[in-house]
């Protein structure tokens, strides 16, 4: 009778090593729900979760308002996640605009029937251009606490990505992008927070 147990701890354990092989190399076991579209930068674009990736490299969230229309409107998602501001910050564009955007894509989801689910951007450990050396850490702390209280005053569902990324820029590629890591926490924030349908 021990024999048999040992040999399913074993056996559990094997499948267990297993499945965090598959996930660290960037297999997905697990895709959102197709009624579920991520709108975004390319955060989203690279990331492998989302059945319904509309992520966008070097979308600012004006971008994002601007091509809304053809690709939410009218394909009956039940859930919009929004996860933008990103490039926002690092060009330049003062956060009230992208709050106004952010807002904007919030409303523009209700009216689609879908149910908005703001983001909070993860860090910024630097700019992709490895001779950035800008200290982004207040702009994005700033940006956060703003698209928080946008979620707050409309009490919609907010995803907070940069607490659990934050400390850890090794799951960064570059400073701003995800390595498959940092993916996987983002799913796991996701999972956590936001339950799919």
């Amino acid at each position: 009778m021990k024999k048999l147990s040992s040999a399913k701890g074993r056996v559990a354990f094997l499948l267990f090593v297993l499945f965090l092989l598959l996930l660290s190399v960037g297999y997905c076991l697990i895709k959102a729900p197709a009624s579920i579209a991520f709108l975004g930068d390319s955060l989203t674009e690279g990331w492998v979760y989302p059945r319904t990736n509309l992520g966008t490299y070097g979308n600012t969230t004006a971008q994002m308002v601007a091509r809304f229309p053809t690709q939410i409107q009218g394909h009956r998602y039940k859930r919009v996640v929004i996860l933008g501001g990103t490039n926002d910050i690092l060009l330049g564009i003062d956060s009230s605009a992208t709050i106004d955007n952010l807002q904007t894509l919030g409303n523009y989801t209700i009216q689609a029937g879908a149910q908005p689910v703001l983001c909070e951007i993860p860090p910024i450990f630097h700019g992709s251009d490895p001779a950035d050396k800008t200290d982004y850490s207040n702009k994005v702390r700033m940006l956060d606490l703003q698209i928080s209280q946008l979620a707050a005053a409309h009490k919609w569902k907010l995803i907070d990505y940069y607490h659990p990324l934050l400390g850890h820029p090794e799951y960064s590629s570059d400073g701003v992008h995800m390595k498959h890591r940092g993916y996987i926490v983002m799913e796991w924030t996701y999972l956590r927070e936001a339950p799919s349908f």
